[in-house]
């Protein structure tokens, strides 16, 4: 411990601005995993103990085959009784209409109350000063009225609603006045969503979201829960075909493998400014071993064994490791904040509607950070603590700062990165696993490594034949930061790599997420040909029960500007256990005016029409590519008729999400699911009409009551690319994190060598060179470094974006990508780097002036 003392920490706290550093690095790298897994789990747990709150003492749920159960079919389900209580129930979301231009969404649950006291408990405020529990009738009374809605406290006290106030609640695309009847305490299910819940009877809820004489399901609440698994498959044996029954959790779990490609990405994603933390661990323990040459010599000249000498050093490793760790889960919690508001546009617009807020911090996410911190620090320390431990006593002797000697190529510096190259190559052509890319992954982190194996080869090919141009820029200066790089190349390495990495992974990213834009860019352009599109003001991108009255609808059909209207719906669907969208259009009119990118067959349009009233869908490419689906192979998918196979008639191109679309001719979807009303409108207009002249024609003739989303074609694409943005404004975040650790280890680097050459500094005092100089040769080895990064960066990162595009990208969401180089993005993001690494020279030149100014005196 004395020793510990004496050589390791005396070092660090003379080296405050170095250590430093290197704990804010490991910190934030830690961070960013930290703040992804918590923002991960806000969805997937904000989801889950929604339906865990709601679902009560529910122990097992019928629900039918896509829309719901016809509540006709009760009475024949009425042998369900024998194993105990049943409550139908009835789902939705409504829009809160609170202060002017003020909304808020609820969560709306539909009940029979006097079925379902015993599933659920609610605790109004009224009957709290009493100290009872109103009774069934009771409750019933408040309910009575179509336009009764109870309310949660949480709810009423944050926009200062009380019993008796009116409130306009929006449905589907019809708003309604609602009277609160009853405020509930934070028991139960008003303990979900901060509080965005309410409660109606369910006469009033079917009317309001549009599903009279229709339920989402029937639970059934078991007494007997040691059996619970043995009346769950007697159960299931006496069920009809298009009914099933599951267990409520289910549908937390449905969700959970929905996301979980969206998910994996981030996670692997954010572990990138974690692994340049590491670069910078590596970097600050071999620096520090290359100061303090002279004492490793001194100690194992005295006596000290090689094996106290390399637990000195990864004791240093561990404890800058360990305050970097403690910094991350700090600052994990705050930028759980900013990753929960930027993934929820994400996933709300893509899976599910979320609350954007994040998970309280636990135990797990702490011991997480201090189990990845740690240990590879220690692993990235162990080589240059290696270096240490095996150094002779003849050290002493040297000067200090000396290196060993220049850099020598030697064959394992060409072998190591070929035969990682090679590595990533075959591992791209590996299937996934479990549907995820994890040899895409592992082909990154080859390719990652095999350039920065590389590094050193290309800093001694720069300082063999860059001397001359740098010197007839720079003249003198250029001459000796040329030199001071030919010296330590083997201290340089590093950082070099570690900001060559996450350049690589910005350049990679650029290139994927400007690819993937143009892609859409035209796949809108080729796809929307429609004029205006319509969609209730409740439905959200994932929303898939709110529809369009009957009103709506032929109102617009009556306008005579309107040419033709495709009505289309489209709603949640089990597949193989995973939620699929499942939709229905009009493709006569699609095939007469609207139009579809098809993958397969040629003649997509052609397959299409022989597709129309018959038992055949289109699917879209990661449906197929999920499901592994060809042309003409069949789709079984659960109906109210039972289990009907139907046939593959094409695969169309589609980014709209990647859970996979299965779509049917509206006839064929009449005939197997009954006449539903649409989601959506898609509208074609007379040429020549204006579409927000017929948008406003719309609005006018249906007034104040009907709330509706109405884009035109050009609206509409931005606000496909909006949600496109947004989706990927997190992986630019994790990103930048990453460069800015990566440009702070440069100038770690930097200080440190300029602390390292107080002999070189005596000798250019002693030739004649003035602080100027000095501080213009610093500042050039900076650029000299920031320029040799950005050049190993874009080349590395265009490799790593074709394994995005081609490898992960396919594999996580089924979507083809076109490649497309951004070239104004690398000419500012060189431009950039080069400023950035410049700047990050900027100190330790201003270091090597005082130091200079500090010869000047002795020489004096």
């Amino acid at each position: 411990m004395w020793l510990f003392r004496q050589f390791i920490l005396r070092f660090l706290l003379r080296e405050r601005v170095r250590a430093s550093v290197t704990v804010f690095g490991i910190g934030l790298g830690i961070a960013v995993v930290i703040a992804i897994q918590l923002s991960n789990a806000s969805a997937v747990r904000g989801f889950a103990a929604a339906i865990e709150a709601i679902s009560g003492r529910t122990s097992l749920e019928i629900v039918g085959s896509a829309l719901g159960i016809d509540e006709t079919r009760i009475l024949e389900l009425d042998w369900l009784r024998l194993y105990g209580p049943i409550s139908p129930i009835i789902e939705g979301e409504g829009l809160a209409s609170l202060s002017p231009g003020q909304t808020e969404w609820i969560h709306v649950l539909g009940v029979d109350i006097l079925k379902d006291r015993s599933f659920r408990e609610y605790h109004l405020l009224e009957f709290e000063s009493q100290n009872r529990i109103p009774t069934a009738r009771e409750f019933l009374a408040l309910l009575m009225d179509p336009h009764s809605i109870i309310l949660t406290r949480k709810f009423a006290v944050r926009h200062g609603l009380q019993v008796g106030s009116r409130l306009e609640v929006t449905t589907g695309d019809l708003a309604r006045v609602y009277v609160v009847r009853g405020l509930l305490l934070d028991e139960g299910p008003a303990r979900t969503l901060e509080g965005n819940f309410a409660l109606m009877d369910i006469a009033a809820a079917q009317l309001a979201l549009g599903r009279l004489g229709r339920v989402d399901r029937l639970e059934l609440q078991i007494s007997d829960t040691n059996s619970l698994e043995a009346i769950e498959q007697s159960i299931a044996s006496r069920l009809p075909a298009d009914l099933a029954v599951e267990r409520p959790s289910r549908r937390g779990r449905q969700v959970e493998k929905m996301l979980e490609a969206f998910h994996f990405n981030l996670s692997a994603l954010s572990h990138i400014s974690l692994l340049v933390g590491l670069f910078l661990i590596y970097n600050t323990i071999s620096i520090s071993v290359v100061a303090r040459r002279q004492e490793i010599g001194v100690l194992r000249a005295m006596g000290v064994g090689r094996g106290t000498i390399l637990r000195l050093f990864l004791a240093e490793a561990a404890g800058l490791s360990l305050l970097g760790c403690s910094l991350g889960v700090l600052l994990g919690r705050l930028l759980a904040y900013g990753a929960v508001r930027i993934t929820s546009t994400t996933v709300s617009a893509l899976y599910i509607a979320s609350a954007a807020r994040p998970v309280p911090l636990g135990l797990a996410q702490v011991l997480l950070a201090f189990a990845i911190g740690i240990p590879l620090s220690l692993v990235a320390a162990a080589v240059p603590a290696l270096e240490a431990a095996t150094l002779p006593p003849t050290a002493a002797i040297r000067e200090p700062g000396h290196s060993g000697g220049r850099y020598r190529l030697q064959a394992r510096a060409v072998t190591m990165p070929l035969g990682l190259f090679f590595l990533a190559w075959w591992f791209s052509g590996l299937k996934p696993v479990a549907g995820r890319p994890f040899f895409g992954y592992l082909a990154a982190i080859a390719v990652v490594f095999g350039a920065a194996s590389l590094v050193p080869s290309l800093l001694l090919g720069l300082s063999r034949w860059g001397g001359k141009l740098l010197g007839s820029f720079f003249h003198v200066e250029g001459w000796l930061a040329n030199a001071n790089l030919s010296g330590a190349i083997r201290r340089l390495s590093i950082s070099v790599a570690a900001l060559a990495v996450s350049l690589s992974m910005m350049v990679a990213i650029a290139i994927m997420v400007h690819s993937f834009r143009e892609t859409v860019v035209y796949w809108v352009s080729q796809t929307l040909h429609a004029d205006l599109y319509i969609r209730p003001a409740t439905r959200t991108n994932v929303s898939t029960q709110a529809t369009l009255s009957q009103t709506v609808e032929e109102t617009i059909r009556n306008l005579p500007s309107v040419a033709a209207v495709d009505r289309f719906l489209n709603f949640d669907i089990s597949y193989e256990g995973n939620l699929i969208t499942l939709g229905a259009g009009e493709f006569e009119i699609l095939l007469r005016h609207g139009g579809l990118l098809f993958k397969a067959p040629r003649d997509g349009r052609e397959a299409m029409r022989s597709a129309i009233g018959q038992e055949a869908v289109v699917v879209s490419e990661s449906f197929a590519l999920k499901y592994q689906k060809q042309v003409g192979d069949t789709v079984v998918l659960p109906t109210p008729q039972g289990r009907i196979a139907f046939r593959v008639a094409a695969i169309y191109f589609d980014y709209s999400n990647d859970r996979g679309v299965v779509v049917m001719d509206h006839q064929t979807f009449a005939h197997f699911f009954q006449e539903q009303r649409p989601t959506s409108l898609t509208v074609y207009l007379v040429p020549g009409s204006s579409p927000e002249k017929v948008r406003e024609d719309i609005l006018t003739r249906l007034g104040s009551q009907y709330r509706l989303f109405i884009y035109a074609r050009s609206s509409l694409r931005r606000e496909v690319l909006r949600i496109f943005d947004s989706t990927f404004a997190i992986t630019y975040a994790v990103e930048l994190v990453a460069i800015l650790v990566a440009i702070l280890g440069v100038a770690s680097t930097l200080l440190t060598l300029v602390l390292e050459r107080r002999f070189e500094l005596r000798m250019l005092r002693f030739v004649g060179a003035d602080r100027r100089q000095v501080r213009r040769m610093v500042v050039i080895e900076a650029l000299m470094l920031g320029g040799v990064s950005q050049a190993v960066g874009m080349g590395v990162g265009l490799v790593l974006s074709m394994i995005l595009i081609y490898v992960i990208n396919v594999q996580s969401f089924g979507w083809t990508i076109q490649f497309h180089a951004p070239l104004s993005f690398f000419l500012h993001s060189t431009l950039l780097i080069l400023i950035a690494t410049a700047l990050s020279g900027y100190y330790p030149a201003h270091r090597a002036c005082q130091l200079f100014a500090a010869e000047e005196i002795e020489v004096e």
